[in-house]
Order: structure tokens, then sequence, then C-alpha cells
């Protein structure tokens, strides 16, 4: 299938050559393979939000899309890489987790062990395996080489995996946590969309409490619905609840970081 999508995601930005070598080694091995570019900018080492990047982006791509991800912080060690076979995705990257929250999702088929694959380049260094060895995995695949003969068929159970904590919800208040902040400061919760309808519906009147104090927002649908600096509360994109403020930053408004506890208490 050498039409194949092949979407990088890494924590690399655009300063080092790092993503434009992988994509010619890509192209090198499969030339007719088309590669977008889901994120580069993945903070770095942060395995949870490259997880999270992943699994909520996934499903706007068509089945069969090949996934790299090279959030890394183990190159080199005895991490092993892998390749993930999903009901409708090819995971190429390291077992650290960053690859399980969609692989968990969309279902497992099997896992595939590629840390001596025949496919890989033929130096491989200990630093820089997106070039040496996901990459031209990936390349490979793309060009129709079954998994079977990519690596060593390992146990799903073995995939390393980190999870979403399910928020905790009572009659009037939900616990949750701040999963992920984009770069305008809005925060996704853990908490999705039925979880925070269970207990909010449009208009209602929310207080927020974090490790900064407490702030009170309407529930709604857009954080433009709130005068330039209020606060809003809504169903983002990726249906998750989120904290926004209007031509503001959230998270450095309330000092939010990824894994801080929010409480949201329905007062109306």
């Amino acid at each position: 299938m050498s039409n194949r999508i092949i979407a990088l995601m890494t924590d690399f930005g655009y300063k080092d050559p790092y993503v434009g070598v992988m994509k010619g080694v890509i192209k090198s091995i499969n030339p007719d393979v088309e590669i977008v570019d889901l994120t580069h900018g993945i903070n770095r080492h942060d395995i949870i939000e490259a997880a999270v990047v992943l699994m909520v982006s996934a499903r706007y791509f068509p089945p069969g899309t090949i996934f790299v991800v090279v959030v890394d912080p183990g190159v080199g060690s005895n991490r092993r890489a892998i390749v993930v076979e999903t009901s409708n995705y090819i995971l190429v990257g390291p077992d650290n987790g960053c690859l399980s929250l969609l692989a968990l999702k969309d279902g497992v088929k099997r896992v595939v062990d590629i840390s001596n694959s025949r496919y890989r380049l033929g130096d491989v260094s200990h630093t820089f395996h997106g070039r040496d060895i996901f990459a031209p995995v990936a390349a490979w695949i793309s060009r129709g080489i079954p998994l079977e003969a990519i690596g060593t068929e390992i146990p799903v159970d073995s995939l390393k995996t980190i999870r979403i904590e399910p928020p905790r919800i009572s009659d009037d208040l939900i616990e949750g946590y701040a999963l992920y902040i984009d770069i305008y400061g809005n925060v996704m919760t853990n908490i999705n969309e039925d979880e925070a309808c269970s207990i909010l519906k449009l208009g209602d009147k929310v207080e927020i409490i974090h490790q900064g104090g407490k702030s009170q927002c309407v529930f709604t649908t857009s954080f433009s619905i709130v005068n330039p600096g209020e606060v809003a509360c809504y169903i983002n994109s990726w249906g998750y609840l989120e904290i926004a403020v209007n031509n503001g930053s959230a998270a450095d408004v309330f000092g939010i970081i990824q894994g801080s506890r929010l409480f949201f208490k329905k007062l109306s």
C-alpha cells in the first residue's frame, strides 16, 4: 500500500534538522508516500501529552494511516522500539506509553518488537532512533512489508500503558485534572462531555476550584461567548470539558499545569 499516509509527531521542534532528516529517510525508501506533520511541538519529553494528542487526533485520519511518534526520553536505554497494529491504524514508536491511549481506545490487534528489525538503517545510533529505526520501518510498512517480517511479535499485555484517570462525580461537583494545555493556554480536562453534562447544562454558573483559589464562570459553548478577559468552561472540539479565558491564557491566570487538580461546582 504505497499510497498510505505516514503522520509524524515529535517533540523535536524545527530548530534542528531532525524532522527533515526523518522525512528524507522515509522518502528514500518510499518516494510516493504522503507525509503529514501532525505536530512537532509536543513539550520536551512529555509522554503523556504525546499520548493525549495522538488519541484525540487519530480519528481524523483515514484507516491505514501509519503514525510515527518520537517522544522518547528513554532512547538508547533498554526500552523497546515497537509497532502496534490497532483496528484502524499502525503505530510506530518507543514502548514508553506514548502509543497506548490510542492503542487501547482503537483496540490492539498485535504488537511487534522492532528493536532489532532487519528494516532498520544499517548503522543505528544510540540517540536518534527516529531516524534509524522508526522512520525506515514505517516507510517499509507503507510499501507493503507485512508486520510479521518487520519484527518479532510480543504479547499484547506487555505493551507499556498509561491511562486517563476518570473524574470523580457527586451531586453537584466534578473533580478532575488538567490533561492537556494548548498554545493559547486553554486547559483541557480529563472530564468528557457525557461526564460534564451529567451535572452541568448550558447557562449554568460554575465555580472552578484550583490551586490558585476559586473562580466563577458560565458553562457555555465557546470562550468567544464571554467578554474579553472573562473565564468560560465548555466542551472543546475533542469532546472534553475545557477552561479558557477569552483573549487570555487560563493556564497562566490560574497557575495551572498538566496534572493540576480541578473542581467544578455547579452553583445554579
